[in-house]
């Protein structure tokens, strides 16, 4: 199995960050594009559940929260619905002199290639976060 790590220097403090992360609104705000009509809910507790959907785009993932340490991190557990693979999701926040460094852990994936799939669409979700923090 193989991993992704992705990193994003952010001029946004870690407070503000970890409510982008965490809130349904923000998430279906900036995570996918607007085109998607995406939507978010988000029971932000260990054991809770997340859903992030879009129906235009017959599209989502959902998962179970495993550890919350607000606001510098959370794991999370990740399954695209259709789907049987489930993986892991660590995001790390640190507070940098600018705003905050985010980092987005995904591991679990059977092969590279799957791996790549979901870096691209890691890269693409925090290209959209600045602009959502602005």
């Amino acid at each position: 199995m193989t991993h992704l790590r992705v990193e994003r220097e952010l001029a946004a403090s870690p407070q503000r960050l970890w409510a982008a992360l965490t809130t349904a609104e923000a998430i279906a705000s900036w995570m996918w594009p607007g085109s998607f009509a995406t939507t978010a809910a988000v029971d932000l507790r260990v054991g809770g559940r997340y859903r992030i959907q879009s129906d235009p785009m017959d599209m989502a993932v959902e998962g179970e929260y495993v550890v919350i340490d607000a606001p510098v991190g959370l794991v999370q557990s990740w399954r695209w619905d259709g789907e049987n693979e489930e993986t892991l999701v660590t995001v790390a926040i640190e507070p940098t002199s600018t705003g905050s460094r985010v980092v987005v852990v995904h591991e679990g994936f059977p092969d590279d290639e799957q791996a790549a799939i979901h870096r691209q669409g890691w890269n693409d979700c925090l290209d959209r976060l600045p602009a959502y923090l602005a």
